[in-house]
């Protein structure tokens, strides 16, 4: 059910937001296959925060006591399982929204200001767990999401962060060469706007499609890293830290998700092995993941 004008969010509220989102990323999920090029073009963006929020949101049962609460569960989930660059990048979205909400003055219900300052937060998780973020892509519409000021009315405040998120979209396909040579929007900034939607359908908002162009049918040459290798560790911040120091020069699109002490790394790579040897005389690895890039 629609939650209306001053309402704030609690936990049902979210609860039901995020089913919306898990549905729309479903309808959609062919379509952020297809549009994705950034940073590899092996369409499967939507597939990978489809099942990266699937977890999150099979976490959460029994977990409704507070808004707060019904957030860390989701993150934790959704971080567990994150699947590739996007999934990560969305579990530390959902990251960064729980460690907001979690500091609500009202534990089961979420004011707009507070739901702005957990979107800030969500914001800045999402850039932190990216050894190199770049512009026009889901960090870019974190931003523009967290940007938009307050009201006290939802419904009006939601209006202009569907403006400002939707407009940010647009934009991506001038801020990548890869999206400018392909004449589209970026997959996974497409797939964090349908999370906005979702909580604007929640709050009785009337959301129409965006309208977006298919890919250009032009070659798409791939020329990057042959693997991606995904692993998980159990460790201190400092060892985190420390490897993903030690990794930095292996490969690229490293991306990290979850808290300590868990956390599950992402990279792009062609020495997927003396990846994990570089770890290993550290932490124990596990959930290793090698999946060839650019098919």
């Amino acid at each position: 059910m629609a939650n209306t004008g001053n309402a704030g969010i609690d936990a049902a509220t979210l609860q039901a937001a995020m089913v919306q989102f898990q549905d729309l990323l479903a309808q959609n999920e062919q379509l952020l296959n297809d549009l994705n090029v950034y940073p590899v073009p092996d369409s499967d963006t939507g597939s990978n925060t489809l099942r990266t929020l699937k977890a999150g949101i099979a976490n959460t049962s029994g977990h409704m006591a507070d808004v707060g609460e019904f957030a860390t569960a989701l993150a934790t989930g959704a971080a567990k399982s994150a699947l590739g660059n996007s999934g990560v990048i969305l579990a530390q979205y959902l990251q960064g929204l729980a460690q907001g909400l979690a500091q609500t003055e009202t534990p089961n219900q979420c004011s707009p200001s507070e739901w702005q300052q957990a979107l800030q937060q969500a914001a800045t998780v999402a850039r932190e767990s990216v050894l190199t973020p770049a512009e026009g892509t889901m960090l870019t519409i974190a931003d523009a999401a967290a940007n938009v000021s307050a009201q006290s009315d939802f419904q009006k405040y939601y209006q202009d962060v569907q403006i400002a998120v939707r407009a940010a979209v647009i934009e991506t396909q001038n801020l990548l060469p890869e999206l400018v040579a392909a004449e589209v929007v970026d997959s996974g900034a497409l797939a964090l706007s349908f999370l906005h939607d979702s909580v604007a359908l929640s709050f009785g908002l009337r959301v129409s499609p965006l309208q977006i162009n298919s890919r250009k049918p032009v070659a798409v040459t791939y020329s990057g890293p042959t693997f991606e290798l995904m692993f998980s560790v159990v460790c201190s911040q400092v060892i985190k830290e420390e490897i993903e120091s030690k990794i930095s020069n292996l490969g690229e699109s490293i991306a990290i998700s979850g808290v300590e002490p868990e956390f599950k790394f992402h990279i792009h790579t062609n020495e997927p092995d003396k990846v994990i040897a570089s770890c290993e005389n550290q932490v124990e690895i596990t959930n290793i993941r090698i999946s060839e890039l650019g098919n």
